[in-house]
């Protein structure tokens, strides 16, 4: 799952590219300084993961070469910024890699200080500075269209040698000097080879229900609170999924992965679109349903796994009027209907940009209107009403898990 949270951060475009090369860069700079090339790259791609929750009012939709390249300029006055907690402090809560990588959070935490604030001789504050240094030449190949040679690099870094060990100055010049490390940076931002940088670090280690929960969550946080009406909407599908599974004695942890999961192509979806409280038209609603495409691809390599179908089936209805495939109901399993019915009902309980929030009572009315319609299976809604009337407590997943809530109080604490 791991190849998730990677694949995930590509799919924001700009940022994508820079966190990539950024890893790319760190890991052939680690490799000449005898460190880590593994760690090194999940530094460098989860650098700036923080960046992504708007604990600044920043949005996605923001994120550009201009945001990048302002967003990464040092401070002389504080060797942190806001960002690098986050990014550190999200980092800290993926067990599966800071368990594997013991400084990959310090690494990150520290990746804008002048070495006036670091130490040569500790591991993490060298390779904080080797993200430091591979930012800078990321930035060089983003706001440069024409191939730049060796020599084009040497001049400005060379403006800026100062902020960096002379140790990792001449491994960046070493690891630059190569075409095949240049010619690479600029393929990863026109979009090619990425992939295969990505399998070229791929863990295969198998995690945890509890680690891949873990990253479920992070990446959750990251994608539903884009809009204050979608923030605990992923962990709610995956409680009332799980909850409808239990009753009828399956695998609820499968489902409580799907629904964790099941929105993560939501990472392309525009806030604009998401938040818009008029009908959206027919472009913005191509725009907002592609977002289970993005789904489907980005855990394809999962194809293989119980949760994977009801997960990407999720807006598929059957009478066939749903997407992207148009299934109909005898082209689909029951529990791809249990996440459809999960899904469905979660979203009219929640607040929109067009109306309140809704009692479970009255979410399952409007449940119950759709499978008199022929939208909805009527199996998956009939165990959503024993509950629903039969006392399931849903004032306990208003909120969110207690990854997600360390990390919005995190947030909240830096900007108090």
């Amino acid at each position: 799952m791991i190849d998730v949270l990677l694949k995930t951060i590509m799919f924001v475009p700009k940022f994508g590219i820079h966190s990539l090369q950024v890893g790319f860069l760190a890991s052939k700079i680690a490799k000449e300084l005898n460190f880590d090339e593994f760690e090194m790259f999940y530094a460098g791609v989860l650098h700036d993961i923080g960046v992504l929750t708007p604990h600044k009012g920043i949005l996605l939709d923001d994120i550009d070469n201009e945001f990048l390249i302002k967003e990464d300029i040092p401070r002389y006055e504080s060797p942190t910024k806001d960002h690098t907690f986050i990014s550190s402090f999200e980092v800290s809560k993926i067990s599966a890699l800071s368990k594997r990588f013991p400084n990959l959070s310090s690494s990150i935490l520290l990746h804008h200080a002048l070495p006036n604030y670091l130490n040569e001789s500790s591991t993490k504050d060298v390779t904080a500075n080797v993200i430091s240094i591979s930012e800078e030449i990321s930035k060089y190949v983003l706001v440069n269209d024409e191939e730049l040679t060796y020599e084009d690099f040497l001049v400005p870094l060379s403006m800026i040698k100062n902020r960096f060990f002379g140790s990792v100055y001449d491994a960046a010049l070493k690891v630059i000097k190569q075409e095949y490390i240049r010619w690479m940076l600029y393929d990863i931002k026109y979009g090619f080879n990425r992939e295969r940088v990505i399998q070229e670090f791929k863990i295969d280690t198998k995690l945890t229900i509890d680690e891949i929960i873990e990253i479920g969550a992070v990446l959750a946080y990251i994608i539903d609170s884009k809009s204050q009406f979608t923030r605990e909407h992923s962990w709610r599908v995956a409680k009332v999924s799980a909850a409808i599974a239990k009753e009828i004695l399956l695998n609820e942890q499968e489902f409580f992965i799907a629904g964790l999961f099941h929105d993560i192509g939501k990472i392309t979806t525009p806030i604009e679109v998401l938040e818009k409280k008029g009908k959206l038209t027919p472009a913005e609603m191509d725009i907002m349903r592609k977002h289970v495409y993005y789904s489907y691809l980005i855990l394809l390599e999962h194809e293989s796994e119980p949760w994977f179908w009801p997960a990407v089936r999720h807006q598929e209805r059957v009478d066939g009027s749903g997407y992207p495939w148009k299934l109909k109901g005898n082209q689909m399993s029951f529990k791809d209907k249990i996440l459809q019915v999960a899904d469905y009902f979660t979203a009219v309980l929640e607040p929109r940009p067009y109306r309140g929030p809704n009692t479970p009572e009255k979410a399952y009315e409007e449940v119950e209107r759709a499978v008199q319609n022929g939208v909805l299976d009527s199996g998956p809604a009939k165990i959503l009403k024993e509950l629903v009337f039969g006392g399931y407590n849903f004032d306990s997943i208003d909120f969110m898990s207690s990854i997600q809530k360390d990390i919005s109080d995190f947030e909240k604490s830096l900007i108090e």
